[in-house]
This record gives structure tokens, C-alpha cells and sequence, in this order.
């Protein structure tokens, strides 16, 4: 059973302070003639309390808390939603220069305690291409389109394809690791970054609800008379992809997707589809994020450096080459069909939130 001047609530940490109905019970066993010692052994606290509890109520006639005075703020407020503001309209600015265009020049972690206060806060920048004012106009037409076209349920009748360099040495941002403190520069537990152009092998795919293409290894074009002289990737070489991965697997009534790159939107090219009857789709340019096949990529890279983690150890000869593209097939064949199905349904939002966004960038 509680005693006697004990609290209502048992909430109170120890050295906290004291409720009002403590200070209340106080004050009434003040008055019925209590002892200040008998009180501070009933209540758990000091004689001191008691005795400033009882003159606080003598003085201010109340059992609330009183307000203390504390430390005087520093700025004011004018100078927080300046700081804010100019955050919010010159975001690229350092710390050191936005307390350079401070008149009262605030430091770094007082400038983040004023960003705190917006809910802003600083974050690593995205890397994105390029989208120009009309580019971004011919985005947001091509979304128009799509929903006035009703492509949503015409998913499964579309193949999305597109090339993919894929290194041998993996040179991905933003990795972590479990490790010690004192790990941070341990073998085999630094992230390799390479300086130098490793050996890499140009790919082609296509997907389509419920299933894929094999991986096509592109060759490179080294024939007299072509741009690709020096050994690059022409419109021969993304042909030769398409009569090797494509032909087998188009039907009429499919609608085939491909990007704007220069090998795509050749006259050669345009003459191919139209032997072969080929309904291409009209893609807007600058638009890798409304590809569904970009995160599949991204699947394969990682992928192919957990099931191979020895590919950074091999040569540059024949044999090496060789082993890579067979890697590479290998992890194609591998991936999960259900996560490309998922990524290829995602198509509706992904227009959607490019309508959004006016044709510039999305998180996709």
C-alpha cells in the first residue's frame, strides 16, 4: 500500500523533479505540522527540497515548475530562416561559404543545427545525364503518349533491349563492409578502384514479361570503309546482335524498344527492321531511367562479381577473354526472371512520375 506523501506516479527518475501533486502533498503536511526531516524520509528526497518547495509556494503561489533562464540564445531567428533560405536557394554552397554570406559568420555545426531546425540537411548529390529543355519536352510527349495509347496493358507484346559494357574489374561507388575500426586499409577490405581502362566486353539484351533473350557478346567491326576501323561497335555489329539474340523471338504484333544511340537510328538500320517487318517504338532521347532493362544491368554486374570474385585476378590473354564472356553468359542465364518482370511493370510508374517531373530526373 503507498505511503504517506509518496507519489501517485512512480515515473519520476531519481534527482528528477517533483511532481505537482508531490508539491501539493507537501505543502498539506506543512501545514498539519509535519517535520521537514519526516517529510524528506517519506517523499525520498532532501531536507533542501522541502524546504525550497515550501518557499516557492510562499513566494509565487504555485506548484508548477518555474521557468528557468538558461543560457541567452545566440541568433536570432531572422539570422536561422536567412541561413535556410539561402540554403534552399543556392544548394551547391559549402558550409564554408554559406558562413562566409552569414553576417555573423556561425560555424559549421551551428549552420547544420540551423538546417536541423528546417529539416534540411546536406546529402550527397545524384549523378545524372544531361536533360535539356527539349529533351525534357519530348519526355513528357512520350509519356503522354503512352497513357493515351494505354501501353499499360500491352506490357506483355514489349521488348526493351540495349548494349551494356560490362568491365571485368568492378568499379562500383558507395559499397560498405563489416569491419573493426582499426580495418579501414586491411587487405581484402578496400574497395579497388581502377585508373586504368581494363579489359571490357560490350553486351546486348532484350526482355519482355516472362522471359529474355541470351546475352549476344557483340563483336567489333575492323571491315575497310566503316567508322569502326579501329575496332569500334557500328551498326554491322548491332545487327549482327539482332539476328543473333532478336530474330528468333519476335512475332508480329510485337513492339520493339530500342534507345536513340547512332547504331540504332542508322539508315542501314531503319532498312533492317523494315525487311523484317519490325514495329520499333519511338523512344525519347535522354531517357535511360524509362528503360527497364538499366536495372537489369546493374543486376548482371552484380551478379557476375558474386559468382566470379576471381575475375580481378585474371590476365588479358585469350584464354582470360574467353573465361570473361563465358562469366558473363552465365550470369545472364542465372538472374531471377521474377525481379525483370517486376522491374518491367514498374513501367506505369515510371511514367507517371516522369509526367511528374516535367521530363527532367527521376529516382528511377
Amino acid at each position: 500500500m503507498r505511503r504517506f506523501g509518496t507519489e501517485i506516479s512512480g515515473n519520476r527518475r531519481p534527482g528528477g523533479e517533483l511532481s505537482s501533486e508531490a508539491r501539493a502533498a507537501i505543502i498539506y503536511a506543512h501545514e498539519c505540522g509535519v517535520s521537514p526531516t519526516k517529510m524528506a524520509a517519506e517523499f525520498n528526497v532532501a531536507r533542501s527540497t522541502i524546504y525550497s518547495t515550501i518557499k516557492r509556494f510562499r513566494e509565487h503561489q504555485t506548484l508548477k515548475s518555474l521557468p528557468r533562464s538558461g543560457a541567452p540564445k545566440v541568433y536570432r531567428y531572422s539570422t536561422i530562416k536567412y541561413t535556410c533560405l539561402l540554403a534552399r536557394r543556392e544548394p551547391w554552397l559549402s558550409l564554408s561559404e554559406l558562413s562566409a554570406r552569414i553576417p555573423s559568420h556561425p560555424s559549421r555545426s551551428t549552420i547544420k543545427r540551423f538546417l536541423r531546425s528546417k529539416f534540411l540537411q546536406r546529402y550527397r548529390a545524384r549523378r545524372c545525364i544531361p536533360i535539356s529543355r527539349e529533351n525534357a519536352r519530348k519526355r513528357v510527349q512520350f509519356c503522354r503518349n503512352w497513357r493515351t495509347e494505354r501501353y499499360n496493358s500491352q506490357l506483355q507484346s514489349f521488348i526493351f533491349s540495349d548494349e551494356c559494357s560490362v568491365q571485368r574489374i568492378p568499379n562500383l561507388n558507395g559499397q560498405y563492409i563489416t569491419r573493426l575500426r582499426g580495418e579501414a586499409y586491411r587487405q581484402g577490405m578496400v574497395q579497388v578502384k581502377v585508373h586504368v581502362k581494363d579489359i571490357c566486353q560490350m553486351v546486348w539484351a532484350g526482355i519482355w514479361l516472362g522471359g529474355r533473350t541470351k546475352l549476344v557478346i557483340m563483336e567489333r567491326d575492323f571491315s575497310e570503309g566503316q567508322r569502326g576501323h579501329g575496332g569500334g561497335y557500328t551498326t554491322k555489329s548491332y545487327l549482327k546482335a539482332l539476328e543473333e539474340g532478336f530474330i528468333e523471338h519476335y512475332e508480329p504484333g510485337t513492339i520493339f524498344q530500342q534507345d536513340n544511340a547512332k547504331i540504332h537510328r542508322s539508315y542501314v538500320a531503319q532498312r533492317w527492321f523494315e525487311r523484317h517487318a519490325i514495329h520499333v517504338m519511338e523512344w525519347p532521347p535522354r531517357s535511360p531511367d524509362l528503360n527497364p532493362i538499366e536495372p537489369v544491368w546493374r543486376m548482371l554486374k552484380r551478379k557476375l562479381y558474386e559468382l566470379y570474385p576471381n575475375l580481378l585476378h585474371c590476365g588479358t590473354s585469350e584464354a582470360d577473354w574467353k573465361l570473361f564472356r563465358e562469366c558473363i553468359s552465365e550470369a545472364w542465364d542465372v538472374l531471377d526472371q521474377n525481379k525483370n518482370d517486376s522491374i518491367i511493370r514498374s513501367m506505369p510508374q515510371r511514367v507517371s512520375e516522369t509526367r511528374k517531373a516535367r521530363g527532367y530526373y527521376t529516382r528511377f
